[in-house]
């Protein structure tokens, strides 16, 4: 992928439970279909393609047993139980 990689001020949150853990990033105005989300390791890896943008954004992971999910423009990474 020919991606930019730019300073992207995204907020993202992180929930200790007792079971596991919880990161949830809001991308919106961007569609599910313009979003592309991969763990490897201790990082999501969230590819954006749209007419405009095209670029890559890295997004620390408490540990590498992260499994993601993309609902309306919301990113959520749960640890596995």
């Amino acid at each position: 992928m020919d991606a930019t990689h730019q300073q992207h001020d995204l907020h993202v949150s992180r929930t200790e439970h007792d079971d596991g853990w919880t990161v949830a990033a809001d991308l919106h105005p961007l569609a599910d279909d313009e979003v592309t989300v991969e763990c490897i390791g201790d990082t999501a890896v969230v590819a954006v393609d749209t007419p405009m943008v095209r670029t890559e954004i890295d997004v620390e992971l408490p540990d590498d047993s992260g499994t993601a999910s993309l609902h309306n423009g919301v990113l959520v990474v749960e640890s596995a139980a």
